[in-house]
């Protein structure tokens, strides 16, 4: 990370903040950080827009006094009925160096049917992206990283590993964490999870597929300084087998790329990212393909 590090943090209805329990903790480790805290508005008039801006906005400056670790403060309160195109569009413009969104709970059969908000962001935005789905999950040293790569896809972006892979090797520098990196091996030979997942855990193990997945693995580290032991090649659904891997380690971050059009981490429908994010507490480092 640069001397001057800027992010972005989404801010939610309420007092709970996750996403700027995570910034802060990060803050006590690099206090020069700016922090700018975003609100988005999305239900008012033309009427009501100044008084709405005028309650936000000592709202979100009660809400940065209880963190004292964070020393560079700005607030941008922003009127817009589609939220996630609101914070994209800012992430984009404002020269950013990270996003933060916490991750929305998914309870109900309309989320099944409806994108969530953070849903909707992870698919579009610009810039880094950390997704944080448990205010437990603290931020500590000395914790594992996950790097989820599918070396088998065919449209396999290596542009995009080498991003994800600097990436996490930043955050791991500054809190001495332990660079992992995963290979989920489908038992469909796919890395996308379709939806004929009843498949899965059924179709017998490929020895010989394996141990070639072994070896672009153990090249990959090599190439990178990575520790053989920290290199996993998995087989099953992505979903199931990076959170547990996650869970065994535990690990504070897996980190994703959203690639193209197809593959393990492509699908504009149901990427991978969301389904190992339903799965995990660690949080969720995303980088798109249109960042490169």
């Amino acid at each position: 990370m640069s001397d001057h590090y800027r992010i972005l943090v989404l801010l939610k209805p309420g007092t709970t903040q996750i996403a700027l329990d995570r910034v802060a903790e990060f803050a006590r480790f690099l206090p020069d950080i700016e922090v700018v805290v975003m609100r988005v508005i999305h239900e008012f008039t033309e009427v009501t827009k100044d008084t709405i801006r005028q309650t936000t906005n000592r709202e979100i400056l009660s809400i940065i006094e209880k963190y004292p670790s964070i020393k560079h403060f700005n607030v941008k309160i922003v009127f817009n009925n589609k939220v996630p195109i609101a914070f994209n569009e800012e992430a984009s413009s404002g020269n950013y160096n990270l996003a933060v969104i916490s991750a929305n709970k998914r309870n109900t059969i309309k989320d099944l049917f409806v994108s969530t908000i953070d849903s909707n962001i992870m698919r579009s935005i610009k810039i880094p992206l950390l997704v944080v789905k448990s205010a437990n999950a603290s931020v500590v040293r000395d914790k594992a990283i996950i790097i989820a790569i599918d070396f088998e896809e065919a449209k396999h972006e290596q542009d995009l590993d080498e991003v994800l892979l600097a990436k996490a090797k930043s955050f791991a520098d500054k809190f001495n964490g332990q660079i992992h990196v995963a290979n989920c091996v489908s038992p469909l030979n796919r890395g996308y999870m379709s939806a004929k997942t009843s498949m899965s855990g059924v179709i017998g193990k490929d020895p010989s597929r394996l141990s070639v997945h072994h070896q672009i693995m153990y090249e990959f580290a090599k190439k990178h300084g990575i520790n053989i032991e920290n290199c996993h090649v998995l087989e099953g659904r992505v979903d199931d087998e990076i959170p547990r891997l996650a869970q065994k380690l535990n690990a504070r971050m897996i980190c994703m790329g959203i690639a193209s059009e197809t593959g393990l981490l492509g699908s504009i429908d149901s990427t991978a990212s969301e389904l190992v994010l339903e799965q995990t507490q660690a949080d969720l480092f995303i980088i798109n393909k249109s960042t490169l």
